[in-house]
């Protein structure tokens, strides 16, 4: 069973989000109680191109042939990127704050991790800041 993702004490993974957020960042609580903080888009942009008949019913051949489709990611199923760990030893997801833009998701990431002491603590599996702070050269 997949384990939801829980928002102010809610259940979000059965809901749409709303376009105008970009996506969030969450901590995961593993069994043995150790913790994961990371970010997650709702949404991936993927260059497409044309098709055939798109192209032959434009009027200016010189314009681009591809396009942009925005699609909703698998975020329902995510459980981080870290190789550290597996999905089968997530407890809980929580989502602690969205994000609008791409950068304020970088952004509020990074202050939870620097607010939490993410790479300090013994009892956070982060090792890295933005791939700048890192846990073994902190000295």
């Amino acid at each position: 069973m997949v384990t939801p993702w829980i928002y102010k004490g809610k259940v979000v993974s059965d809901k749409t989000p709303p376009k105008e957020l970009y996506g969030f960042v969450y901590i995961l609580t593993l069994k043995d109680k150790t913790k994961y903080i990371g970010k997650k888009s709702f949404w991936s942009q993927k260059k497409k191109n044309l098709t055939l008949k798109e192209i032959s019913e434009m009027d200016n051949k010189r314009l681009k042939k591809w396009k942009y489709v925005i699609s909703e990611t698998k975020w329902r199923n995510y459980t981080s990127s870290s190789k550290v760990f597996g999905s089968k030893d997530v407890e809980t997801k929580e989502i602690i704050c969205m994000a609008r833009s791409k950068r304020e998701l970088t952004y509020l990431e990074t202050k939870n991790l620097f607010l939490n002491n993410a790479i300090e603590a013994d009892d956070f599996h982060n090792v890295n800041i933005m791939n700048r702070f890192f846990r073994d050269n902190l000295v």
